[in-house]
């Protein structure tokens, strides 16, 4: 269903649109909290417990490699959100200069992605400490015949730059300051420098300009290109936060400065912008970076064909898998669970799967429990978040945990149709034996299971981020958090 029609059944609300299985993309029903929009400083990104972090996606700032998120930035803007106390969610904009727009429309509460600090850019937002420096450099391939032997030459090349970026400022300060006519052409703003070297390596760009470190890293990758000029100083890289955030600004100079004492900085440089760093490394293996191809793990078509089995969007099992044995199928846990959804031969065979030790039987059986223990919580009238969330945590606990956890949230006062600060709560007393003695299934790893839901659904978050299913529909979106 496409179109006017299914918006107008969202709409409403109306009995057709909620007959779909509203499991089959879960995008729309679980991932709202992406789409809100506030503007906060520091106590209240405190209270909301979580740091909105916009990036961009190259082998630098963030990507996603075999199911979990990487890159510089990433590890920096990670540690800044421990250092607050809150969990940090990113988000990747279509377009480069969507970055301070997302902050100013309340999408995103800093901006980390390589940015230059500029005067210009200054005047609509609050800049940190500068996490680096890099000066900027004309790349060619190494094989050019043109001899760049002084700035003038440069007015010999075509150079591909973006005319909305600061790029193309910098470019056309030196021309002035040199007295270099150069031959400047435009290219769209989403192409990162990285895929910019590739086009010069390829030959479809005779010059680009790029930041020197970007070249760095390409080139120990194997890029073909090399730097012809540089045509600026050494150029700030920092974080940028709202104007009216104050706090968090200053909050993330104090980081920047313990991250450059205690050498954190140059331990995440060197692991991201030396050839020889793990970070490095992971930055290359294409072969599973989710921005690069869309391959979230090597068993894609296995989640996609269980996906299609149970009626549950693929991409949630690929995150439960992920969650359950990091998409190692040898995995065996103490208490029997083995493969990629770490599934217990005994509920394997209930849901009708003999072997879950082989790849194909683990995500099988996975994917037709989940679906039985969704199906059991939409009998108990409750709407699909819940259901997901409720399932999930039995998925983890077992489902007679999840029930007594249910049965002990009014004695709380908390809603027992709800997951996240009601019933979770109530699986807390668990723990503790005045209320796990008063429960059928007595105690429970309480806190283990209400970490496991949290990490589905931001391994989850992820992974819809980078990989969108084929012919996307919208689904119905619930009023309760």
């Amino acid at each position: 269903m496409k179109g006017a029609a299914l918006g107008l059944l969202l709409l409403l609300g109306g009995a057709e649109a909620e007959e779909a299985d509203p499991f089959r993309n879960l995008e729309f029903t679980l991932t709202r909290h992406t789409r809100d929009r506030y503007a906060a400083d520091l106590d209240a990104i405190r209270r909301r417990g979580v740091l909105r972090v916009v990036t961009r996606n190259n082998s630098s700032a963030y990507f996603v490699a075999r199911g979990r998120e990487r890159g510089f930035e990433y590890e920096l803007a990670s540690s800044f959100a421990r250092r607050l106390g809150v969990r940090v969610a990113f988000v990747v904009p279509d377009e480069r200069s969507d970055l301070i727009g997302m902050l100013h429309a309340g999408l995103a509460d800093m901006v980390a992605a390589g940015m230059t600090r500029t005067a210009a850019r200054a005047e609509q937002v609050r800049f940190s400490e500068p996490l680096l420096d890099a000066d900027r450099v004309v790349a060619v391939h190494p094989f050019l015949v043109k001899r760049i032997e002084k700035a003038a030459d440069l007015a010999q090349l075509r150079i591909h730059t973006s005319f909305r970026s600061t790029t193309f400022r910098t470019a056309v300060r030196f021309g002035q300051s040199e007295g270099v006519d150069l031959d400047l052409v435009d290219l769209p703003s989403g192409i990162e420098m990285e895929e910019q070297l590739r086009m010069v390596e390829a030959g479809r760009f005779e010059a680009v300009i790029v930041d020197a470190n970007i070249l760095d890293l390409a080139q120990a990758a194997g890029v073909q290109a090399n730097a012809a000029w540089s045509i600026s100083p050494p150029l700030p890289k920092a974080w940028a936060f709202h104007p009216d955030a104050q706090a968090l600004q200053a909050e993330a100079d104090a980081f920047i400065q313990a991250g450059r004492r205690n050498g954190l900085l140059n331990i995440m440089y060197a692991r991201y912008y030396q050839p020889h760093a793990l970070g490095f490394r992971t930055a290359q293996d294409v072969a599973f970076r989710a921005d690069a191809d869309g391959a979230l793990s090597p068993f894609d078509d296995l989640f996609r064909q269980g996906g299609e089995l149970a009626d549950i969007d693929w991409r949630l099992l690929a995150a439960v898998a992920y969650a359950e044995s990091r998409f190692d199928p040898t995995v065996r846990s103490a208490w029997g669970a083995m493969g990629l959804m770490q599934v217990l031969p005994s509920t394997a065979r209930r849901v009708g799967v003999g072997d879950p030790s082989t790849p194909w039987g683990s995500v099988r059986a996975g994917a037709l429990y989940l679906r039985r223990l969704i199906d059991f919580f939409a009998e108990e009238g409750l709407p699909p978040r819940q259901q997901l969330r409720f399932a999930l945590a039995s998925y983890n606990a077992g489902l007679g945990h999840i029930i007594d956890a249910r049965k002990l949230a009014p004695l709380i006062e908390r809603d027992p149709n709800r997951w996240f600060n009601h019933v979770e709560d109530a699986l807390e007393l668990k723990r503790h034996r005045k209320w796990h003695e008063r429960s059928k299934y007595g105690y429970a790893r309480a806190g283990e299971t209400i970490a496991y839901v949290s990490r589905v659904q931001a391994q989850y978050d992820v992974f819809v981020r980078h990989v969108p299913l084929e012919g996307d529909e919208l689904e119905e979106e619930e009023s309760q958090p």
